[in-house]
């Protein structure tokens, strides 16, 4: 049994800790680069044969537990429906060990020889697909794994021989992370791991001797694989960016001389959302204020949205946005009969963009009084 931790690892899930963060308001975007550090659990099976002088002996127990620690570099894509793909590779030490010794009545290998396997990292490469909820990530995982794998025979007065070689397989599971902050996660990830099995030279094992006194050999061969189970709790830093703060609510603008110029409340919203937040409804309450001082008009109620998602979707967000700040203007005493309410989608751009782009100053509503 191993244990092999790396005390980076150790350290950052320490100094990272629920009690100590702020968990970041509104809906997490998982897009972008991170890096991180995981350390856990891991339950392997790594068994080891050799035959040689017509013998064969293998490991009395091939199941080892150690702890395994490391890190990893992903990238991760949301969509506006919240499914998130991504990619990532990671790299861990302290893998499993195992000894036995040959007991007697295998046929050709010296009594009192030793066989040891060992497994010192193992590294993947893997694709991911989840579902982000809040500030929660629930994913799947699967991919390639690699591992070095070693095999080490000391036949009892008679030498050593051992060999090494890299190992691969499949690997899949499944896993959960948790926003703590914009940009600093936690989480857990179960996987299993078969990374297949090799044969392997393991020098020459004496296997009598000639009446002139001299030692005869055969070769040796050995037989190695790995297979794992795997709970990491790990710990990633996202390089994206934090969501942008909307901006300052503009103060409505003064009425000029005659001509008078209309009078425009502009209600901003979060991204993907028509609710009303509660700068929005300070807005709203001075609108209703304005056309409660001045003679009965028709008011216009136009809602907008960013160009982020589909045209058809975007125009039934701003038509939701419309009426919600219709139906709080009506709430405050303006009669509904005196509204012109209506959507305009993506059009008329507050703040001119290219196709994609979450503009915060384009998800409004306009109310406008002549």
């Amino acid at each position: 049994m191993r244990y092999t931790v790396t005390a980076a690892a150790m350290g950052l899930l320490a100094c990272v800790s629920p009690a100590g963060a702020q968990a970041p308001p509104g809906v997490i975007d998982w897009t972008g680069p991170y890096v991180g550090l995981s350390i856990g659990p891991e339950w392997a099976r790594l068994p080891g044969r050799i035959q040689g002088g017509g013998g064969s002996a293998g490991l009395s127990n091939p199941n080892d537990t150690t702890v395994t620690g490391g890190g990893q570099v992903g990238y991760n894509y949301q969509f506006p429906n919240n499914i998130v793909i991504g990619v990532e590779g990671d790299i861990r030490g302290g893998g499993p060990s195992n000894s036995t010794t040959v007991p007697a009545g295998n046929g050709g290998l010296p009594v009192g020889s030793r066989i040891q396997s060992d497994s010192d990292f193992n590294a993947s490469i893997r694709g991911r697909v989840g579902y982000s909820w809040n500030q929660f990530l629930l994913y799947g995982t699967g991919g390639i794994a690699f591992a070095d794998a070693n095999l080490t025979a000391r036949y009892a007065g008679a030498g050593d021989g051992s060999n090494s070689t890299t190992l691969m397989g499949p690997t899949y599971g499944a896993g959960v992370e948790y926003a703590m902050t914009p940009n600093i996660s936690v989480g857990a990830e179960y996987r299993y791991t078969d990374y297949g099995h090799a044969t392997l030279g393991l020098g020459r094992v004496a296997t009598g001797v000639t009446p002139s006194g001299a030692v005869t050999t055969s070769p040796a061969r050995g037989k190695i694989g790995l297979d794992d189970n795997t709970l990491l709790f790990k710990v990633n830093y996202r390089f994206a960016a934090p969501p942008p703060a909307p901006p300052p609510m503009p103060a409505a603008a003064p009425a000029p001389p005659p001509p008078p110029a209309p009078k425009v409340f502009i209600v901003f919203f979060d991204w993907d959302k028509a609710t009303i937040t509660p700068q929005g409804q300070q807005i709203i309450e001075q609108a209703a204020t304005a056309y409660k001082s001045g003679a009965p008009v028709q008011i216009q109620v136009t809602g907008y949205t960013d160009r982020s998602g589909s045209a058809a979707y975007n125009q039934r967000l701003s038509e939701r946005r419309a009426n919600n700040v219709a139906q709080a203007l009506a709430a405050l005493g303006v009669p509904r009969t005196q509204m012109s309410v209506s959507g305009r989608g993506e059009n008329d751009n507050r703040v001119p963009t290219a196709n994609g782009v979450r503009e915060p100053q384009n998800r409004r509503v306009e109310i406008t009084a002549p």
